[in-house]
């Protein structure tokens, strides 16, 4: 009975991994991805103002590691870490890297007053984000800050 138990296992962990990424895959593909989006401004950006296209400038290090960007931590290191461009579309497209322009969807997330920007497609990218102005747009991951500028 032992040995019968200990043959079904894996068959049965293998079952369950399945069902469970179908059902994250029907969870993900439910809802537009534009209805989780801000709504959009009368200047066509959303009010979040991500919607554009951002070029990125530098990599600075949170030297701390308290998880922000503080002034003295805001200089480039010469390093270039992640994608080198971003489109954000209003209806929750976006395009990553200018040479190839990988296509997926975004969407940003707030949870305790952080806001998260979640990028899928090709593999899920997940993001703080440190600031966002009309021109400047800081994400964080791992312990790095990628600074981008708009240049739309």
């Amino acid at each position: 009975m032992r040995r019968l138990i200990n043959q079904l296992y894996p068959f049965a962990l293998i079952l369950l991994i399945s069902c469970g990424s179908s059902s994250a895959e029907k969870k993900s593909s439910g809802e537009p991805i534009a209805n989780t989006a801000a709504a959009s401004s009368a200047d066509g950006r959303q009010e979040n103002g991500i919607v554009g296209e951002w070029q990125q400038q530098y990599t600075c290090f949170d030297k701390n590691g308290n998880y922000k960007l503080e002034p003295e931590e805001k200089k480039g290191s010469g390093t270039r870490l992640g994608f080198d461009w971003f489109r954000f579309n209003a209806d929750g497209s976006c395009l990553r890297d200018k040479d190839i322009e990988f296509e997926g969807t975004y969407e940003i997330q707030e949870k305790n007053g952080n806001k998260k920007l979640v990028i899928h497609g090709g593999g899920n990218l997940r993001y703080t984000i440190g600031e966002l102005t009309d021109q400047e747009l800081i994400l964080g991951s791992n312990g790095a800050f990628i600074v981008f500028k708009r240049i739309n």
